[in-house]
């Protein structure tokens, strides 16, 4: 015959007791069905608990990470500003600088610019030493006669181009030099002929230099084509 096993199973009871002022204990029984939803609420809500403060540490975290991070941007935009600051204040610099070599340099060029118009000018005296002049004609055309002394040098009286090597019947040779702004300079002169047609030649160049047979020195100006009286624009200093 087979025996049927039943199994108990074991329930629990809450008894809550309570006693009064007279003396008088009562009591109060929680039934198993209720004693096993109140534990159960109170699991739930302990796992709730637990996942909520797991879920509010991995939230800290990420804020703790992004906070980290953001500040880390922070300092490398800092940095950067600070390295484009210096970088700007450089570069300001540096313009300044610059500008100012502009500036110097452009003043440098209108100072060269107005040296080399003054140069050009055939303003200077034609011989490199002392010499006698007085004015002179040569069919109409203006002229200043020179005599200088043995050893002086007959140059150019301004900056200029050799357009001519000529003879010269009365003088022997005749230089021209054109000087590029409307002036050219005759030199009239029978000593040897020191340049050739074509050079450039700065201020002071010698030409012809005096000896006892070439003292005398013929020399006129043009002025766009016009002969002008030289006395009229040569500098004699001393």
């Amino acid at each position: 015959m087979e025996t049927e096993v039943k199994k108990r199973r074991n329930k629990y009871a809450v008894m809550l007791v309570k006693e009064h002022e007279d003396g008088e204990i009562t009591s109060h029984h929680i039934g198993t069905t209720l004693c096993e939803f109140i534990l159960i609420v109170l699991f739930v809500l302990f796992a709730f608990f637990i996942c909520k403060l797991i879920y509010d540490n991995i939230v800290i975290k990420d804020l703790r990470k992004q906070v980290i991070e953001q500040m880390m941007i922070n300092n490398d935009l800092t940095d950067e500003n600070e390295s484009l600051t210096v970088e700007n204040n450089t570069l300001t610099s540096k313009v300044s600088v610059l500008s100012e070599t502009v500036s110097k340099k452009a003043a440098t060029e209108d100072a060269l610019s107005q040296e080399e118009i003054e140069n050009a000018l055939p303003k200077g005296f034609p011989l490199s030493g002392s010499a006698t002049m007085e004015p002179a004609d040569d069919d109409g055309k203006p002229m200043v006669k020179f005599k200088a002394n043995s050893g002086v040098n007959i140059i150019s009286s301004g900056t200029g181009t050799v357009i001519s090597i000529e003879d010269d019947a009365d003088y022997g040779n005749r230089i021209i030099i054109d000087h590029e702004n409307g002036y050219k300079s005759i030199y009239r002169n029978s000593g040897e002929v020191l340049v050739k047609t074509g050079d450039k030649l700065g201020k002071g160049y010698i030409l012809f230099s005096v000896g006892n047979s070439n003292k005398d020195l013929g020399y006129q100006i043009m002025y766009n084509e016009e002969y002008i009286d030289p006395s009229t624009i040569i500098e004699i200093n001393g």
